[in-house]
């Protein structure tokens, strides 16, 4: 091969991997700027990406976004600020004209300003940055942070969405360890209301049975019976039941034991008359459930003679 060939070659050899080498940086850059919104903490595309103290619903974007904004407010947790972003907008997913936190907009307008670095100029309200930095401020300068739920009491004009933010704050900040029986369980469940459920639920574990009782998020209880149990759970997960485990039965669609999924109501006692009991199914037989005085809420097996049915309510 002759001089001149042999330049060409190696001159054409070095082209090519100049372009695979383009090519590549082509997609790395093209991976860095794609929406962080789109990558979800339990996604399983290119490996899981979990971590260990967040709900596998946030989007890893605005997870980071909670903690930010909950740092400039000393003392409060960042999953306060979650538990307003999911009511209000869904993280972002669906918002409104309540903005992306969903705060009174004078509440908004008052503490908007200085716009923390990457938010909307103007400040607005649908903005995440704006409006997470915002109800940080108002919260801090509403009420002690390290108390949240007078915090948010103070910064909600509505109570039933001040008692769902707190129930969410606590779902999020006792979200299952990766790996445990309890998030695949969630993981596993058929809709996302069903996995709010079932993780708020496993955020109760070990609270006292108290009769009457819907848990300290709700009220001054410090524990559940069996039905405040499930109404608190799914009124985390944004859907309303009845009080009663009778009147829970009659709510939903029934569900063949043999086609339990993870959230499903189940339910003990006469199921043309009185039912006794309630519980959320979780998967491989198993239950969560606050069974009975002087026992905390813990995990049971789904068999019983008694056993009535089940109900799904997503």
């Amino acid at each position: 091969m002759t001089a001149g060939r042999i330049a060409v070659a190696a001159s054409t050899g070095l082209l090519f991997v100049v372009l695979l080498l383009s090519a590549a940086a082509a997609a790395v850059v093209e991976s860095l700027a794609a929406p962080w919104d789109s990558l979800d903490l339990f996604s399983t595309s290119g490996g899981e990406r979990q971590l260990p103290d967040a709900d596998g619903e946030i989007p890893l974007r605005i997870y980071g976004l909670y903690h930010e904004a909950a740092a400039s407010c000393p003392g409060l947790p960042w999953t306060v600020l979650a538990g307003f972003g999911k009511v209000a907008s869904d993280h972002g997913r669906n918002v409104t004209d309540r903005g992306f936190m969903g705060i009174p907009r004078y509440q908004f307008d008052r503490y908007a300003v200085p716009v923390p670095v990457g938010g909307a100029v103007p400040a607005s309200p649908r903005d995440p940055v704006d409006a997470a930095f915002a109800t940080g401020r108002a919260i801090c300068g509403s009420s002690p942070a390290h108390d949240p739920k007078s915090a948010v009491d103070r910064t909600m004009t509505d109570p039933t969405a001040a008692v769902r933010i707190v129930e969410l704050a606590d779902l999020y900040a006792h979200a299952p360890p990766v790996g445990s029986f309890l998030a695949a369980a969630a993981r596993s469940a058929p809709s996302p209301a069903a996995r709010l459920a079932v993780e708020y639920a496993g955020a109760q574990l070990g609270l006292p049975y108290i009769w009457g009782g819907d848990g300290p998020d709700r009220s001054d209880s410090s524990g559940f019976d069996c039905s405040g149990l499930t109404q608190s759970a799914f009124q985390a997960a944004g859907i309303t039941i009845p009080r009663t485990a009778t009147d829970q039965f009659h709510t939903g669609r029934a569900v063949d034991e043999s086609d339990l999924r993870a959230g499903d109501l189940v339910f003990y006692g006469d199921p043309h008359g009185f039912l006794h009991h309630v519980a959320i199914y979780l998967g491989d037989g198993t239950i969560i459930d606050a069974p009975h005085p002087g026992v905390a809420v813990r995990l049971d097996p789904v068999a019983a003679a008694d056993y009535a049915g089940a109900r799904r309510e997503s």
